[in-house]
């Protein structure tokens, strides 16, 4: 069985643990420990909640003084940069000179700090107010700071503006006194003034303000210059510009120059291009007193200042010159003329001679009011002659008046037999258009310009001169041609109201007329008379051919081929212009309106495919009046087709009518046998010679001896389509 172990062998040994003393327990004092715990605890307490009190008022001091310079900052920033209020959106001279007369910093900073104070008196307690004011000190000071920085930012930008407007100023007034040289000085040193006070401002370095100063002069010396050439005085320009070049910058020195130099050159030119012009103008431009007076040059001396023995020309009564004024008349003659008298000149230059004479007469024209004969009459056989011829007028009419067998006479008859002849002679001459002579071609000009010295060797010159001389040359061309036109078109209006007579036209139309119209217009007049309504073929051709250079004449130059046109003839192409030109009202549709395009161009086709040239040389030779009648004979059956059909063809229509029209073939004569061929292709010499010999005899019974060829096939061509 299990024996329980057992010691027993015993020992001591020491004790190591804490000694324990057994006492009695004493009794404590608990009522009072616990008084004295729960004190403690109360006063620990009482502390606790006295620092979260604590705690909390420091919190809400520390919100209200937040909320305080919030309310701060925000009056800062809308002081600062309102758009309204802020001074950051205050320039120039409203940010220098306040309403109130302070500074812009200290208006401000007053603003600011009454806004501070009101947000202060706002605070609960004197630690929020001081809190308030320590920190709200710093956001003061710091809008202060912007204030002044801004007001100095503004004093520059407003000094340098006032200062870029004197400137601004010195140069309108050098632009307008640029030939007042003291003006311009003071101008000058003001704008150089004013540039090393911007340096200041800007803080630039001396090199930078010199160099600046030397740019602002020189480009004020160059507005002097500019204002100079604008008022075209270039030489004043370059005169300006050899005095003030060293003050100004080399590449204003070179643009100014340019500027000079094409200036000068056009000056020059100009000037040149009007001295010759204007010694030509006799020549371009005659008035109708010069018309006269040359006339009488050319019966008084046949414009000869020298006899063929090389001396003077003088008549036997002693009249000497071009323009053969007598001795005793010469000096009175220079005065009217306005001109010293010179007795040499009046002998050797033919120009002063005709000077003399051209004033004489002008008087002579004056006196007599305008009396073209009576101003030939004084001139040849002095003034008193001729005012004793009228006073013997006078007595004749009187005469006559009293006595009914008396035949009264004019105050010409009573002049000298050679003052008559004169008379007749020269008024015979005005009233055909001469005395205008030979018009200057444009190179008689270029000739003069190219011998004038101021455009040698200067190729810019007298290009400039000869642009200057041709466009003046053009113009006044140009003029003349279109004068010339209308007189033309008012006498052949003329002609055909009074029925063919060129003679009953007012003296001053027939005066108007160029002399080499004469003729042209007598003719015509001739033609209006007989009742000849022909067309010259040729003409026919060229505007049927041409449309488009009839719409560009001008209704003078259009008016004018009435001469070679028949009535009807003429307002069909009248009528052809007008739709070209868009002067007719509206499109034309009716049976009497051509498809003038289509006929044209369908006819010209045919005529080639036949080897026939449809647009000849318009020289009025035989080719032009053959294409002439083809396109007239082909135009009037048209005409005649479309009133029969009661409408305008079309394309297609006038296609499917020239078809017909070239398939008609007809018998050609030839010197052994005929031949038949298309119609339209033949000339006249194809004409069966019985058939022509009696077209020729009906031309003549209507008072047309000569016929044309073109003339005798239409005739032809219509018999023959009369009796398809």
């Amino acid at each position: 069985m299990p024996r329980v172990p057992t010691y027993d062998s015993f020992q001591a040994t020491p004790n190591t643990l804490p000694q324990t003393r057994m006492v009695m327990p004493e009794m404590p004092d608990v009522a009072g420990q616990q008084a004295q715990q729960m004190g403690r605890a109360m006063m620990a307490g009482g502390q606790q909640i006295g620092q979260v009190a604590l705690d909390m008022q420091q919190q809400a001091n520390q919100l209200r003084v937040d909320d305080a310079l919030n309310k701060a900052k925000e009056a800062a920033l809308r002081l600062t940069y309102d758009k309204d209020a802020g001074f950051t959106n205050l320039r120039g001279i409203n940010a220098l000179e306040r309403p109130d007369g302070k500074p812009l910093a200290d208006e401000y900073t007053d603003t600011l700090k009454r806004s501070i104070d009101d947000i202060a008196g706002s605070l609960g307690n004197d630690a929020q107010r001081q809190a308030f004011s320590l920190r709200s000190n710093d956001i003061l000071t710091s809008m202060r700071g912007s204030a002044i920085q801004h007001e100095a930012q503004e004093f520059k930008t407003y000094s340098l503006s006032v200062s870029e407007g004197i400137q601004s100023t010195a140069l309108r007034e050098i632009g307008l006194n640029w030939q007042n040289t003291d003006a311009v000085n003071s101008a000058v040193e003001r704008i150089r003034a004013e540039t090393y006070r911007q340096a200041q401002l800007l803080g630039k370095s001396a090199e930078w303000q010199e160099a600046q100063a030397r740019k602002m002069t020189s480009n004020a010396h160059k507005v002097a210059l500019l204002s100079a050439l604008e008022q075209n005085d270039p030489a004043y320009a370059d005169a300006y510009l050899k005095k003030y070049s060293g003050q100004m910058d080399a590449d204003d020195i070179l643009t100014v120059r340019g500027h000079v130099t094409k200036a000068m050159d056009a000056k020059v030119g100009f000037t040149a291009a009007s001295e010759v012009l204007g010694k030509m103008q006799p020549r371009i431009q005659v008035g109708e007193a010069e018309r006269a007076f040359n006339i009488a040059l050319g019966t008084e001396s046949n414009h000869r200042q020298f006899g063929p023995d090389g001396k003077p020309l003088t008549s036997p009564k002693g009249a000497i010159g071009i323009a053969q004024v007598m001795p005793a008349t010469a000096p009175e003659a220079a005065k009217l003329a306005g001109l010293p008298w010179d007795e040499n000149r009046y002998k050797n230059d033919p120009a002063y001679n005709k000077a003399i004479g051209m004033a004489y007469f002008q008087q002579q024209l004056q006196t007599n009011g305008g009396d073209l004969a009576k101003a030939y009459a004084a001139y040849n056989a002095g003034p008193g002659r001729l005012a004793d011829a009228i006073k013997q007028a006078e007595k004749s009419v009187k005469a006559a008046q009293a006595d009914p067998n008396l035949k009264p006479k004019n105050w010409l008859d009573f002049m000298p037999e050679e003052t008559r002849k004169y008379v007749a002679k020269n008024m015979r001459e005005f009233e055909s258009g001469q005395g205008q002579p030979n018009r200057p071609t444009f190179q008689e000009i270029d000739d003069q310009l190219r011998a004038d010295p101021r455009l040698a060797g200067n190729p810019a010159r007298y290009k400039v001169a000869r642009e200057e001389a041709e466009r003046q040359f053009n113009e006044q061309t140009k003029a003349i041609k279109q004068r010339e036109e209308e007189a033309v078109t008012t006498a052949m209006r003329g002609i055909i109201e009074n029925g063919g007579r060129f003679s009953d036209l007012p003296v001053s139309v027939r005066a108007a007329v160029p002399p080499k119209e004469v003729d042209n217009l007598i003719g015509f007049a001739q033609k209006i008379a007989k009742g000849d309504d022909s067309t010259s073929l040729w003409l026919y051709a060229k505007l049927a051919g041409n449309p488009d250079a009839m719409a560009r004449m001008s209704d003078n130059e259009f008016f004018a081929l009435r001469r070679e046109l028949s009535e009807a003839d003429f307002k069909h192409f009248a009528g052809e212009r007008a739709k070209l030109t868009g002067a007719a009202p509206g499109s034309a549709n009716g049976p009497g309106d051509l498809n003038s395009q289509g006929i044209k161009q369908a006819l010209d086709e045919r005529l080639r495919m036949l080897n026939i040239d449809p647009s000849p040389k318009d020289d009025g030779g035989k080719d032009a009046q053959r294409i002439g009648g083809v396109r007239k004979f082909v135009n009037d059956y048209f005409l005649t087709a479309q009133r029969e059909a009661g409408k305008k063809f079309t394309d297609a229509e006038v296609v499917q009518h020239l078809d017909q029209l070239f398939a008609k073939n007809a018998t050609f004569r030839g010197w052994f046998s005929t031949s038949s061929g298309p119609m339209l292709t033949m000339k006249a010499g194809d004409i069966p010679s019985s058939e022509k010999t009696a077209i020729e005899a009906a031309f003549k019974r209507q008072g047309i001896d000569k016929p044309t060829d073109a003339q005798i096939l239409d005739i032809y061509w219509k018999s023959q389509l009369a009796r398809k």
